[in-house]
């Protein structure tokens, strides 16, 4: 079935949605609720699937003198479209199901399934649960771990304190299988973004939970916080920034730079910045005149006077993620095929693969969504990994590569033919 070109989108901080895209995570929400909830919790649920982000989340429109929520009338819309075409049914006020026919249309990897669905010459890509594709990857062969695992959200009673409790469970779970596949000098990077408590101004200390019993329980060290700054963020949590102003907008994520084993190898010179128009007047007079600074450091005649090709770059990386319309979406779309909506952009994989790995050394990204990690690593001539839980995304994630050979062509095309969400 051909998306409507026409049909209304939802923007999330420049990134746009069409309501069809809205279906596929609708019946993966269901799913993962045991096949049936009510529509003010898959509201919650598929924001969070989706990577949107409180200000388009808490956004209202007025149509005929009345306010609604611009992404609950989004999320109903999806409804009305599965009930239409049979993948869902109203079971009760505001609660629904997933039909027979909606679990056939949602091609999930089931437990203790892992297949190889396409591979590169330098990379695999597998569709399986990521607990349990780790199984198949090599011992002692990754030198860099990078992902960003789906974020818990804390608004109706099952995204509570308790449930954020339960995901960093989950999540320490997964982890404590990775250090085996890990080289002894591996680097493990993970990308959590701040998850706001329901009701008040205030922040999950999820991260910091997990961050102390990987240290704890794992034997994991902390090597480094990063903080990702995205200047295309739209000002968020409304409630709180736009409503009350009580607080700013959000515009930074946490990237947590890990060693699951020995301290690992890491190179800065290998992610230099290029030098600010004040040092490189520094470097052309021969560097520094002799001076004692305010801070009482003393600074020697000549310093700074050697040209190392660019600056130490920082642990703040300043990247927009609001492309609407790169290769990867253009093609998704030419093939009919749904658009990863949690993407990050190349720079975040490119830095850390840079910094913490060498040529011919093996990128893994457990939960690889549109597979930008293995994109990037195969760019800079790495090896890569990557799993993900769901068939649709896999046969976007091929379009990245062209060069790729298909293992599972009559699978591709059977999901593809067979699922009315294309």
């Amino acid at each position: 079935m051909k998306r409507d070109t026409e049909t209304k989108i939802l923007s999330n901080s420049r990134k746009t949605f069409t309501q069809e895209q809205f279906v596929l995570p609708l019946l993966d929400c269901l799913e993962i609720e045991g096949g049936r909830a009510r529509t003010r919790d898959l509201c919650d649920a598929v924001a969070v699937k989706m990577g949107i982000e409180e200000a388009t989340r808490d956004e209202m429109i007025e149509i005929g003198g009345q306010e609604y929520n611009r992404f609950d009338r989004t999320v109903r819309w999806a409804q009305q479209r599965a009930k239409a075409l049979g993948l869902t049914l109203p079971t009760g006020k505001a609660t629904w199901e997933l039909t027979g026919k909606g679990k056939e249309a949602l091609h999930r990897a089931a437990p203790g399934l892992v297949i190889t669905i396409f591979t590169t010459a330098d990379g695999v890509a597998l569709f399986g649960r990521a607990e349990e594709a780790v199984a198949h990857i090599d011992d002692g062969s990754v030198r860099l771990l990078f992902t960003s695992p789906p974020y818990p959200l804390l608004r109706e009673k099952q995204y509570s304190n308790k449930a954020a409790n339960e995901y960093v469970d989950w999540l320490l779970r997964i982890a404590e299988t990775w250090p085996k596949k890990m080289t002894r000098d591996g680097s493990v990077v993970i990308n959590l973004g701040d998850v706001m408590n329901r009701g008040e101004p205030t922040v999950s200390l999820y991260q910091e939970r997990l961050l102390v019993r990987l240290e704890d329980e794992l034997g994991w060290k902390l090597c480094q916080r990063y903080a990702w700054h995205n200047p295309s963020k739209l000002p968020a949590p409304a409630e709180w920034v736009t409503v009350r102003r009580v607080r700013v907008k959000t515009s930074l994520e946490q990237l947590y730079w890990l060693a699951p084993n020995d301290m690992p190898f890491a190179d800065n010179r290998q992610v230099l910045v290029p030098y600010s128009e004040s040092m490189k007047s520094t470097l052309a007079r021969g560097g520094e005149t002799g001076a004692l600074r305010p801070s009482g450091h003393h600074l020697a005649a000549g310093a700074f006077s050697v040209d190392n090709g660019g600056a130490i770059a920082s642990n703040l990386l300043s990247l927009s993620n609001s492309s609407s319309n790169d290769a990867y979406q253009r093609l998704c779309r030419q093939n009919d095929l749904p658009i990863h909506p949690a993407r990050f952009p190349a720079g975040l994989p490119e830095h850390f693969i840079k910094m913490c790995t060498e040529q011919g050394d093996t990128v893994f990204d457990p939960f690889s969504g549109s597979f930008q990690t293995g994109a990037v690593a195969e760019r800079l001539g790495r090896k890569w990994i990557g799993t993900e839980l769901h068939l649709e995304y896999l046969a976007g994630a091929a379009l990245r590569f062209p060069h790729a050979t298909i293992h599972q062509p009559q699978l591709l095309h059977d999901m593809k033919h067979s699922s009315v969400l294309l």
